[in-house]
């Protein structure tokens, strides 16, 4: 029999297929853990969606136009040159630019934060919930935090770069005086509002402007100052800048912040400053061009008076000389080319300054000129051709128009620029300006809610699966047969009657405490009966009739099998022997009520077994207590007189059931139960990992135990629906007539 068992350890390797009824199970069975950790999650979620400090949503719109203003429009090509037209991306960068954003810093004194100090956690909502009109009364006279209607303006606060983003604690005094205390604690300056007040930090010099003030006397303010360029940073980051419609030239600007009239001031702020910086760059291109053509007008002057001065002095000296038709054609085409030309080279000059070499207008502009030089080059060779008097007062009349539609195109521009600049009001305007929004945009409270609960489901359900799978045991009856190559005998389900005869005894009442003698319907007892009819075929093929009931740890319900099981046993008229072989912690006796001892290590030992045996301790049923707690338990079941003893009650009784200590704590079970011709191994519901049975399986096994079968005990009545079937089939009781 030892070669079979040990041919049936099992390896712990072995996987087991998993149901859809084993999730459902589980989740069945850990409900109560479930909704607690949903109900904290939710209630967790509440406290946030409430406590939590709102924030607030501003929005600005911005509208890119393809030209400055209708006067450009009018002047033509003169105007467009100073119109660059600018793409979305480019307009988007410039809002975000360190120029408007930092003007925007500068304007507000964002980098100065005076906030009032509430009361941790919940101060900030209660002081919402006061409103802003008054100011609120103390909560239990804490006069030191903030409770509603506090407000602060601070327009200067200047620190040492090394105070910068410390918080420095305002404490409002009588009337409008306050004192700043630094961090370390020491009053750094004392001011009244509305006025500049100075003092010395440790690190230097400290200056405050206060420009308001409300509060009672004693309420503190947290003041600190941060870098410019850091806060410039922060609000680069925290800006939302996108184009409404691609290539639409609308531009929408968001922010979120926990004030939200500061925060629309913010970004009306900023929209303001991105129109200005827009007009100015307009105005600075108009600008530097009309210097331009301010530098050339003398010199073109100049040129003018003496050309004029060479014709005159001709005319004196020559006389008034008649040109001909073709002469007077010739002179004006070089004239209308002269000026082309130099207005073309004006315009070269100018777009040099804003294009590179290689820009395509540049290079189509130097195209135009070079072709306008041929045409003049023929021209005046068809000049050479003219008699030289002729050839002379062409060449000063040329000098002379030329030069005199120079200076009248010139200064016409100059005229047309000075209007350009006074009309000049840039290419974007703000479409919508910020308001005050009215509702915040985090947190919404119903979808923050909803998602806790939803979460906290989530999260007890995983819970509820990882103990389940770190700590949980096996169940099923089919599990332990899978596990452990066994059948299951018998499931017994909880017993609050049980329970309630455990609780007596533990309170030291007298017994007996047998269930199956006071509550035989119980519907556990009916589970030992099953027990007791799967035993007549289990002990067809044994060695002999002793049944040896273990388990792999204590409180598994063994004992309470035994008991049981032997006045069940001996209601249907069979000699029953009980031996409480656990000698360190057996308590068979107090189920019975009666003394531990004399017993089986007294007997072992050399005491008499008929004096040792107490009769009829429940009607058909022999014990044979535990007896006096010997040094070696172990030794005394090893011994010849032990295996002699068992034989001795083997022949006497029609059945020996023996309860053994957990296989897993001590070798007692593995000695004994090679001397019984079956050993059955009680497994509590729930209560065992698959490694802890499969670990005893094996010990028994290995030690050459006849190991029979399983029972499993304390199963939850609503498992296999005790609580429905049985109490209707088990409540059909007698009428008396």
């Amino acid at each position: 029999m030892e070669s079979v068992n040990k041919s049936r350890i099992i390896d712990m390797q072995d996987g087991d297929e998993i149901h859809l009824s084993d999730y459902v199970a589980v989740v069945a069975e850990s409900w109560k853990l479930i909704a607690a950790i949903a109900a904290f999650v939710l209630l967790l979620g509440t406290v946030y969606a409430f406590v939590a400090r709102p924030a607030y949503r501003a929005d600005v719109m911005i509208q890119v136009e393809d030209s400055a203003n209708s006067a450009q429009n009018a002047l033509g090509e003169l105007a467009s040159i100073f119109d660059t037209k600018q793409t979305a991306d480019a307009e988007i960068e410039l809002i975000r630019s360190r120029l408007v954003v930092g003007h925007t810093v500068d304007a507000l004194h964002l980098d100065i934060s005076a906030q009032p100090r509430y009361f941790p956690a919940v101060g900030a909502m209660l002081a919402r919930l006061a409103g802003s009109k008054e100011l609120a009364s103390p909560w239990f006279g804490m006069t030191r935090f903030a409770w509603g209607g506090e407000k602060i303006a601070v327009t200067r606060f200047e620190v040492p770069k090394e105070r910068y983003d410390a918080n420095f604690e305002l404490v409002a005094r009588d009337g409008s005086s306050y004192e700043l205390v630094d961090p370390e604690g020491d009053v750094v300056l004392k001011g009244t509002v509305g006025q500049i007040a100075r003092g010395m930090d440790q690190y230097g010099p400290v200056e405050l402007m206060v420009a308001r003030l409300r509060a009672r006397p004693n309420t503190e303010f947290v003041l600190s100052r941060a870098s410019t360029q850091a806060t410039i940073k922060r609000l680069q980051d925290d800006l939302v800048i996108g184009e409404k419609t691609k290539q639409s030239g609308v531009i929408g600007v968001s922010l979120d912040g926990a004030d939200s009239a500061r925060t629309a001031e913010i970004l009306n702020t900023l929209a303001s400053a991105y129109v200005q910086q827009n007009i100015d760059r307009k105005s600075a291109e108009a600008e530097h061009t009309l210097a331009f053509l301010d530098q050339q007008l003398p010199q073109l002057r100049k040129q003018l008076d003496q050309s004029e001065d060479r014709y005159n002095a001709f005319r004196n000296q020559k006389g008034t000389v008649d040109l001909t038709e073709e002469s007077r054609l010739l002179l004006q085409q070089i004239v209308e080319g002269k000026t082309k030309l130099v207005d073309l080279e004006q315009q070269r000059v100018e777009m040099a300054q804003r294009f590179t070499g290689e820009h395509p207008a540049l290079a189509a502009l130097t195209a135009q000129i070079a072709a306008l030089n041929t045409q003049q080059d023929l021209l005046n060779k068809r000049v050479l051709t003219l008699p030289d008097t002729e050839q002379s007062a062409l060449r000063l009349l040329r000098d002379v128009r030329v030069n005199t539609e120079l200076y009248t195109n010139l200064l016409d521009s100059a005229q047309q620029l000075r209007i350009v600049k006074a009309g000049q009001v840039g290419n974007v305007r703000v479409v919508d300006f910020a308001v005050v929004a009215d509702d915040p945009v985090k947190p919404k409270r119903p979808l923050v809610i909803a998602l806790a609960a939803f979460l906290g489901l989530i999260l007890g359900t995983v819970t509820a699966f990882a103990k389940h799978a770190l700590f949980g045991g096996l169940k099923h009856s089919d599990e332990i047969e899978k596990v452990i190559d066994l059948p299951v005998y018998a499931t017994i389900p909880h017993s609050q009657a049980q329970i309630n005869l455990q609780q007596a005894m533990d309170r030291g009442r007298p017994g007996p405490h047998v269930l199956a003698s006071l509550e035989s319907e119980d519907l556990a007892i009916e589970g030992i009966r099953s027990l007791r009819t799967a035993l007549q075929f289990a002990l067809l093929d044994a060695s002999n009739n002793v049944i040896v009931i273990t388990g792999p740890r204590p409180d598994v319900g063994k004992s309470f099998v035994s008991v049981n099981l032997s006045a069940v046993l001996a209601s249907g008229g069979t000699r029953v022997l009980l031996i409480d072989a656990d000698m360190r912690r057996g308590n068979v006796h107090s189920y019975l009520g009666v003394s531990k001892q004399p017993g089986l290590s007294d007997v072992i030992t050399g005491f008499n077994l008929d004096e040792a045996l107490q009769r009829d301790v429940v009607t058909g049923v022999d014990l044979l207590p535990k007896g006096s707690l010997p040094p070696n338990p172990a030794e005394l079941l090893m011994s010849d007189r032990f295996k002699a003893l068992l034989d001795e009650v083997s022949r006497r009784y029609d059945l020996v059931i023996v309860d053994t200590p957990p296989v897993l704590a001590v070798t007692d079970s593995t000695v004994i139960g090679r001397y019984a011709g079956a050993t059955l191994l009680v497994v509590r519901h729930g209560q065992h990992p698959r490694a802890e049975l499969i670990e005893c399986s094996n010990r028994l096994r290995g030690g050459g135990v006849a190991l029979k079968g399983a029972l499993l005990t304390d199963v939850p009545r609503h498992r296999f629906g005790y609580g429905s079937y049985y109490s209707g089939y088990y409540g059909y009781e007698s009428v008396s007539e």
